[in-house]
Order: structure tokens, then C-alpha cells, then sequence
């Protein structure tokens, strides 16, 4: 009796450290998953705040497209101006 009582001391024994072991690990990964939604978080800011920006330089690269067909209208009028000047001269 007193053999089959120190086995499942033994086991019960086990056991709790089992339990210990885990609930420490338990902690760890809950700890660690934590971080992790911290990292998500971040890292979705930071990706809208990227995505933001990329929009904005969309916009500035159409309107220096913009801006470069006007000026080469420009460029264009002033020249033909310039050659209309010289053939009155």
C-alpha cells in the first residue's frame, strides 16, 4: 500500500510541476502574443501612414506631369512667337 501511495505521490508530484510548467509558459506566450498585436499595430500605422504619403506623391507626380505639358505648350507658343518675330525682321 504504502508503494502504490509514494507512485501517485510521485505522479501527483509530477503533475503540479507539470501544471507550473505550463502556466509559466502559459504566461510567456500570452506575453509574447501581446507584443506581437503591439507589433501589428505598428506596423498597420505605419502602413497607412506609407500608403497616405504614396497617394500624396501620386498626386505631385500628375501635377509635375501637368506642369510639364503646360510648360512645353509654352515653350512651343514662345518658339513659334520667336520664329514669326525673326520673319518680320
Amino acid at each position: 500500500m504504502d508503494s502504490n501511495l509514494n507512485i501517485l505521490e510521485a505522479k501527483v508530484l509530477e503533475a503540479v510541476g507539470l501544471i507550473k510548467e505550463l502556466r509559466a509558459e502559459n504566461q510567456q506566450l500570452k506575453d509574447r502574443c501581446e507584443d506581437l498585436s503591439a507589433q501589428v499595430d505598428e506596423t498597420e500605422k505605419t502602413n497607412s501612414r506609407l500608403n497616405h504619403q504614396l497617394e500624396e506623391a501620386r498626386q505631385q507626380a500628375g501635377s509635375v506631369e501637368d506642369f510639364e505639358e503646360k510648360r512645353k505648350e509654352i515653350e512651343d507658343k514662345v518658339g513659334s512667337l520667336l520664329q514669326k518675330l525673326e520673319g518680320l525682321g
